[in-house]
């Protein structure tokens, strides 16, 4: 007699498991990748360094801030994202390049010493906590110029986040090199300086940082489009904000600098071909 089918057991079919995504092609599921109380514990505390000397803020506070909030970024990511690791990257590199070039100022160059015992002077004088709102605002734009890093772990890696990126780090080598380039030639001849870089941006340190800040947040933006939500979208706004501010920092810098350089040297001729065959960046004037 034939055995019953049914009395035979079931063969088991093979389960096909789907291989996972590289690291580098998965958006990181954690999102934030930096959270409110640890970012803004990185822009509260280094600007608090102006309850010392009120320069320090928006000095070494600065440079601080963008450290520690790059360096809060790339410890979360681990190392899961190439993109938010070159974002975060971005921020440690300008922070860490403006400490050492602004101690290096300071130590070396006397004239920087004396500049921030004016600016010391003309602080409010008595209790030390009279400084604290100006070091908490410098704060707040700090957190805010950070905040794209909380969105560059929904960032998905393509052609547009990457041209962001390689833009950013143009605008950081700008005002690296126009920081330097310009605190040699001063040391030189003291006279305004119209070479290098300065031969077509005539403040390449603050175009440049124009450009990185703007680039940054171009990132944080592509996010927050590849991933809507309701805290994105406070994320975003901070963004917006933060480069908003710095945008308008820059401009009211180049803007004096612009007054500055006209009321000293307006009158040579050198001078106003200079101005002629140069850009002079964001500024809150025309010209």
């Amino acid at each position: 007699r034939s055995p019953n089918p049914a009395a035979r057991p079931a063969l088991r079919q093979p389960v096909l498991r789907q291989p996972l995504a590289p690291a580098s092609s998965r958006v990181v599921a954690s999102l934030p990748i930096v959270d409110v109380p640890a970012l803004a514990a990185t822009a509260i505390l280094p600007s608090l360094l102006g309850l010392w000397k009120r320069e320090y803020t928006v000095s070494y506070g600065y440079g601080g801030a963008m450290l520690g909030a790059g360096a809060l970024a790339l410890s979360r990511n681990a190392g899961a994202s190439p993109l938010v690791t070159l974002h975060a990257a971005l921020y440690v590199l300008y922070g860490a390049r403006l400490c050492a070039f602004l101690l290096y100022r300071e130590t070396q160059i006397p004239f920087f010493r004396q500049l921030r015992e004016r600016i010391e002077e003309r602080a409010p004088q008595g209790s030390r906590v009279k400084r604290l709102p100006f070091c908490l605002t410098c704060a707040f734009l700090y957190f805010s110029m950070a905040a794209p890093l909380a969105l560059s772990a929904a960032v998905p890696s393509g052609a547009l986040s990457t041209v962001c990126l390689v833009i950013g780090y143009v605008g950081w080598a700008v005002a690296a090199v126009g920081d330097m380039q310009k605190t040699m030639a001063k040391r030189v001849n003291g006279g305004v300086v119209t070479g290098g870089l300065f031969r077509w941006l005539r403040h390449p340190n603050y175009t440049g940082e124009a450009v990185l800040w703007f680039a940054t947040t171009l990132v944080g933006a592509i996010g927050f489009a590849a991933r809507p939500g309701a805290g994105a979208a406070g994320w975003l706004a901070c963004s917006l904000l933060g480069c908003a501010g710095i945008q308008f920092v820059l401009a009211q810098a180049t803007t004096a600098l612009e007054k500055r350089q006209r009321d000293k040297y307006g009158d040579s001729e050198e001078y106003e071909q200079w101005v002629k065959s140069s850009w002079k960046g964001l500024a809150l004037s025309p010209g």
